[in-house]
């Protein structure tokens, strides 16, 4: 199943369960969204380009043959692949497909993929909350007239935060496969089609007018449904189609879990790790003794890339997302810190790491403390960059306003309070105190790293707390006090930040 734009594999989430029972169902994220790694820029990538990814990824999964689903933007690639690569798709389920005489003309892509470009102030997040509401009702969307109204029902605050996060997390990216469709002439690819295509809209989609011009051009090969705007009899319709398909799919498949993919980040490989029904998505590289470094929650290993390019000469990092930040899976919230951090070292474990160093940054300090008790003598040597709160009244303190609940609303409310609570972040500590004496030294805001952490705890946001609420019921002193190693620690003059933790208690160290 594909998606369109700028949407990701999440917009089947509920189908990947409800036709689970009969099929065996892919969701892939073409190339720049979700967490799919984009195409080179240069040249600019056209739809021929993510034809032949989604060609080569088939292949690589032992997927050839299979019925492929597409909806919208991957209608075109999926088309344009399956006269590319004739072999590869066994049956072509075309969900919206637009076909108008000429391509949008270049200034109305250009005004239609309105610019990503995230600042300091969040501005570009309210920007971009009042485009995807109106992407919902209107086409195209900055026509905002009556006559331009969509009669489809507005998305419920779930759906419009789910598309948020896929937006968010392509951002400058999420143009490249949305502006390449749109200047992508479909009509040749459809009528050149040999492979047994079935070909739907529903009444209610906005490519439905595309139909009637669809079947005129359509090879013998293909048909077309026309469906009412109902999501039961959509799903009917799917699911028979897929049955139709089913005696010519592959009878077994490769296993999903691909080997380390190279991280934007040079000198970095991302991967996931699978620890019992869970997944840790770490990233890791370089040679020499190892270091596992422990991100600041929330946020993931994305923000570690400067420290990793002072390492990777002579270290093997293994750095992950802690669980439930990023991409890797949470735990449950109730996790005792000892059996949330065993987790972790099951992830050193099934990574063939023996013996390593720890960094740990901020509020993951109390967890590589954790981690060094758990691992014994496997640990040589821990750096503690800030994080260490030593007083129980203090850390309950801050615990209990670190990581307000969050919840999707129609106005986007939630993305502006994460926003300007990681932003707080940068400026104070704890975030949530206003005054003077809470603020911060260091390099201020940052634009991209901004950013990161903000997308990051966006796709988890209902755990976005929990590795901080974890870290925050570990008492610092009472596990130096057991620990032989050395343990440096980073401090940072006139941060209030590093000044909770800057000299452990006397009698623990």
């Amino acid at each position: 199943m594909l998606h369109d734009s700028p949407r990701s594999s999440l917009l089947h989430a509920r189908s990947l369960q409800q036709f689970s029972d009969e099929f065996t169902v892919f969701a892939l994220d073409t190339p720049g969204y979700g967490h799919s790694d984009p195409l080179p820029s240069t040249p600019r990538p056209e739809i021929p380009d993510f034809a032949d990814a989604l060609a080569a990824t088939l292949r690589a999964l032992g997927l050839s043959g299979a019925t492929v689903y597409a909806f919208h933007t991957s209608s075109k690639i999926a088309a344009a692949c399956a006269v590319r690569h004739p072999d590869v798709i066994g049956h072509l389920l075309l969900d919206g497909i637009s076909i108008p005489a000429q391509p949008s003309p270049d200034a109305f892509i250009e005004r239609y993929m309105s610019p990503f470009v995230p600042d300091t102030t969040g501005a570009y997040i309210a920007t971009q909350w009042t485009k995807i509401r109106d992407l919902h009702r209107y086409f195209p969307w900055f026509d905002i007239r009556p006559g331009a109204r969509m009669p489809t029902d507005e998305p419920s605050a779930e759906a419009l935060h789910d598309y948020a996060i896929d937006l968010f997390s392509a951002g400058p990216n999420y143009s490249t496969a949305y502006s390449a469709a749109m200047r992508y002439a479909a009509r040749p690819a459809v009528a050149a089609l040999t492979t047994p295509t079935t070909v739907m809209a529903r009444a209610d989609d906005v490519l439905f007018s595309f139909i009637d011009a669809v079947e005129q051009i359509l090879p013998a090969c293909g048909r077309v449904q026309r469906l009412p705007a109902d999501d039961a009899a959509w799903r009917a319709a799917v699911r028979a189609a897929f049955a139709q398909s089913k005696a010519s799919a592959p009878a077994s498949v490769a296993s999903a879990a691909a080997a380390p993919a190279p991280d934007p980040h040079v000198g970095l490989t991302r991967r996931y790790q699978q620890l019992g029904t869970r997944q840790l998505h770490v990233r890791e590289g370089g040679t020499g003794r190892a270091l596992v470094v422990l991100h600041a929650p929330p946020g993931s290993s994305a923000d570690l890339t400067s420290l990793a390019d002072t390492r990777l000469a002579t270290h093997h990092l293994w750095m992950p997302d802690l669980p439930g930040c990023g991409l890797s899976d949470a735990l449950p919230t109730e996790a005792d810190p000892k059996i949330w951090v065993a987790h972790l070292l099951a992830g050193i474990d099934a990574a063939g790491v023996g013996e390593f160093d720890l960094h740990a940054v901020g509020l993951a300090s109390p967890l590589a403390l954790q981690l060094a008790q758990l691992a014994g003598a496997r640990v040589g040597r821990l750096t503690l960059d800030g994080g260490l709160i030593f007083d129980a009244a203090r850390r309950a303190e801050i615990a209990a306003g670190y990581a307000p609940s969050l919840h999707p609303d129609r106005d986007g409310t939630q993305l502006w309070r994460l926003f300007h609570r990681l932003r707080d972040e940068a400026l104070q500590w704890p975030w949530f105190d206003g005054r003077g004496h809470a603020r911060r030294g260091g390099e201020g805001l940052n634009a991209e790293a901004l950013y990161r952490r903000f997308v990051a705890a966006l796709t988890q946001l209902p755990h976005y707390g929990d590795a901080a609420r974890i870290a925050l019921q570990i008492d610092p002193a009472s596990l130096l006090a057991t620990l032989s190693q050395p343990v440096d620690f980073v401090s940072q003059a006139g941060d209030p930040f590093y000044a909770e933790g800057a000299a452990p208690p006397p009698a623990s160290r």
